[in-house]
């Protein structure tokens, strides 16, 4: 599709909230191209000590440690270190919250990010949490919280739910948070290098559309956020009414506290909000493709712990028992400090959680919200026997010590992320065996003497081998 010209009612828009800023964003909305950036996977870095070499890094993203902008695009389903969950592709202003870590202190938090899919935010937080924190990453479209949901299990943080509901679901289930991250549905005015289709789609009706649904969703997740937490608000759109005047309307209607990083360096380019209220990522002056996002906290107040609430809403009687007793043996397929979390099914599989997160599960079940994964996918059951999950080599929990290892090259990993039939060494044991590619777990293989049968997931497998 053609890119069609931005609208007359777009640039006199631009032209009216930016007057320094209009004529350099409206030329690289004409006349550049997107950037392309990935952040890597640190905590699976310092685990398996990959490198990404191969990719075609041109520099890093000044603001993010791990980020780096690329070159050019790879074919990155040819890349089996992004299927292993090595790195993500990230818009660059969107890492940006990875400076919220000086201000979490070093306490374990609970945090949702209420509309996650397909998961850059999700994955970045898990590197900035303090230990033992809680995620709990939910989209409400089925489609996309399916990709949320294999993007996170494929990053591997051992403690984070996925769930798929609907805002004032989730708070009348009763949950509640330290942290709440709202990447609101918007105009999506920062796509407009890459999508011909959001061009066509805006409007001044539409950006007022979506400026109602924002607030209602704000107002859902203002209630579901603990005294003295916080809440970051982000679009990939550029105008003030979706930005700056939801700030304004939670500042106004509910005593928001809007908060300023300490050090933003200059040469970041970020471009402050009207009345300091929050930050502009914008094409032409800053090094991304579109991007806002404030900071906000609550003030004092009395909330239950989740503990009491799970405690409350669970009649005796009535609570449906997820908990499911694991063999002593299993508990060595993971690192030591995750060998006391609780056996829980979910779904098909069972997973290893930790109180915190059997409490929200709990909660969140007997609200009937869809669980689509949570903790570390540790087992299934195959003849009434525990077997290893297909999912375990993605988690960092793993612990690759109680497995025989297998390196794959290149040309084999592809061939095993397809689904085809791979040829283990004559030396490699009967039984499960830990495939790796540089290093970097990406599946098992079941050697049977005379073959070796293919576990990897069939819904994450390549649908095509490179020619």
């Amino acid at each position: 599709m053609p890119t069609p010209p931005l609208s007359d009612e777009f640039r006199h828009s631009i032209e009216a909230s930016y007057p320094e800023e209009a004529e350099r964003l409206l030329w690289a909305l004409e006349h550049s191209e997107p950037a392309l950036s990935i952040r890597c996977n640190r905590v699976k870095q310092t685990i398996y000590n990959f490198s990404l070499s191969h990719l075609p890094i041109d520099r890093a993203v000044c603001w993010c440690e791990g980020g780096h902008y690329l070159s050019e695009r790879p074919f990155f389903a040819h890349d089996p270190l992004w299927h292993a969950g090595a790195y993500y592709v990230q818009e660059a202003g969107s890492m940006a919250l990875v400076q919220l870590q000086s201000l979490l202190g070093e306490k374990s938090i609970d945090v949702l990010d209420l509309s996650a899919a397909p998961g850059g935010k999700s994955t970045l937080l898990t590197q900035i949490l303090p230990k033992g924190s809680l995620l709990v990453a939910n989209d409400p479209i089925p489609k996309r919280a399916q990709i949320l949901t294999e993007n996170l299990i494929k990053w591997g943080y051992p403690d984070v739910v996925v769930t798929q509901s609907y805002p004032d679901q989730l708070r009348r289930a009763g949950v509640t948070f330290d942290l709440i991250v709202v990447d609101a549905p918007c105009s999506g005015e920062g796509l407009f290098r890459k999508s011909p289709e959001a061009r066509n789609e805006w409007s001044l009706g539409a950006m007022e559309e979506c400026a109602v649904r924002q607030r209602e969703i704000l107002q859902e997740a203002w209630q579901m956020l603990r005294p003295n937490g916080w809440l970051v608000y982000a679009t990939c759109t550029f105008n003030r009414l979706e930005n700056e005047a939801n700030v304004r309307f939670l500042i106004e209607q509910f005593g928001a506290t809007p908060i300023l990083l300490a050090d933003v360096p200059d040469e970041w380019r970020w471009v402050q909000g009207v009345e300091g209220l929050g930050y502009h990522f914008l094409p032409g002056i800053t090094d991304s493709e579109g991007f806002y996002w404030a900071l906000l906290r609550k003030g004092d107040g009395v909330d239950e712990s989740i503990a009491t609430k799970a405690s409350k809403r669970s009649k005796k009687g009535e609570r449906k028992e997820m908990n499911l007793s694991l063999p002593t043996f299993c508990s060595e397929w993971v690192q030591e400090p995750y060998r006391g979390y609780a056996s829980m099914t979910v779904g098909e599989e069972i997973a290893l959680l930790s109180e915190r997160a059997a409490l929200y599960c709990r909660m969140l079940t007997e609200a009937r919200i869809p669980i689509l994964s949570a903790g570390i996918p540790c087992a299934t059951l195959k003849g009434g026997k525990p077997r290893p999950s297909a999912l375990l080599p993605f988690s960092q929990a793993i612990n690759t010590e109680a497995f025989s290892k297998v390196e794959l090259s290149l040309s084999e990993a592809l061939r095993y992320l397809a689904g085809e039939a791979i040829q283990l060494p004559t030396t490699a044991p009967q039984g499960y065996c830990l495939l790796f590619f540089e290093g970097v777990p990406i599946g098992w293989a079941h050697n049977v003497g005379n073959r070796a049968n293919n576990l990897y997931p069939k819904p994450y497998r390549l649908k095509s081998l490179p020619k």
